[in-house]
């Protein structure tokens, strides 16, 4: 397989094609609606929430079952294939595995070029998976945090101060201490 695969069109991409070539790939790519999307990079403020987040969730976590994981790590929703900036699984992982399979909380900070995205196409493709409990959105631009929380239907949240309670992980994120480094 080479990088003719993203001429081709997206009724002919199959999933386990895309996974295998973009493996081979030196960048990152998402499927999305059967459309190849070349991932950019980020900038300080993203990088530095990233981190904040998941060394929170990390440590939050340290002897449970549940493993976080950065943007290194494909998550599949349906025929869709991302890089979530970080996801949480109490599932076992193979550690030569590309896909975390069962997700159970997903996070993506927010930047311009990819918010519309975010909040739209992939929020969509995510609650079609079964495992996951909630899929939240941090913007790193204002302290303004979205949680979609699974219930009989998706419910959201917004939080702009206080204390956003991440039920699937049974963690508080308090949100001032969260931006502290980005003021």
């Amino acid at each position: 397989m080479n990088t003719a695969i993203q001429s081709q069109s997206a009724n002919q991409l199959g999933l386990a094609e895309f996974i295998e070539w973009e493996n081979q790939q030196e960048t990152r790519h998402e499927l999305l609606n059967g459309e190849i999307i070349a991932m950019t990079g980020g900038t300080v403020a993203h990088a530095g929430l990233i981190v904040a987040l998941a060394a929170r969730l990390f440590n939050h976590l340290r002897g449970t079952p549940y493993r976080v994981f950065t943007s290194d790590l494909k998550v599949q929703a349906a025929q869709n294939v991302f890089y979530p900036d970080i996801v949480v699984s109490c599932e076992p992982q193979e550690n030569d595995g590309v896909l975390c399979r069962h997700p159970k909380l997903i996070i993506e900070v927010l930047s311009s070029s990819t918010s519309r995205k975010d909040r739209h196409q992939k929020r969509l493709a995510y609650q079609d998976i079964v495992s996951l409990e909630e899929y939240v959105l941090v913007s790193q631009e204002a302290k303004h945090i979205d949680v979609y929380r699974r219930a009989d239907q998706w419910q959201p949240a917004t939080y702009i101060g206080g204390v956003v309670e991440l039920h699937s992980v049974n963690m508080a994120l308090v949100i001032d201490e969260l931006y502290a480094d980005m003021d």
